[in-house]
């Protein structure tokens, strides 16, 4: 299925990705591309700390840890919602306050989708 979809950074998501190392950079790009045209990459996991259409994408350079998180839960437009560097040093859960940015991130693409369609996004 192809789909003409826009891609929209939110907040500092599009800053924070120009600063990962470029193996990084790729991987997540790789898997937005594919989200535009409806397809998911092979590393995009559904985000467990939300329900469906939340995808992450998580990347390893050297010792580090790296995060992407985007909702593809609008027909037209995919939002990247946050992008950040794991700093958490507890096992590999999500800290709060990065999970928090991502609820109030993902309240905003919404308002913003109706803002722009004046619809509910389509829950995929």
């Amino acid at each position: 299925m192809s789909r003409n979809r826009k891609l929209i950074y939110l907040g500092s998501s599009k800053k924070d990705a120009e600063k990962l190392p470029q193996e990084i950079k790729d991987l997540f790009l790789d898997a937005l591309m594919l989200s535009l045209i409806g397809e998911t990459h092979q590393d995009a996991k559904p985000f467990k700390y939300h329900g469906s259409g939340v995808f992450e994408v998580v990347g390893h350079h050297r010792d580090s840890t790296f995060r992407e998180v985007y909702t593809v839960r609008y027909p037209e437009v995919v939002y990247v919602i946050h992008v950040f560097q794991k700093k958490s040093k507890k096992g590999k859960a999500t800290p709060k306050e990065e999970i928090d940015l991502i609820e109030k991130r993902l309240k905003w693409a919404e308002q913003l989708y109706k803002e722009e369609y004046g619809k509910k996004g389509k829950k995929n």
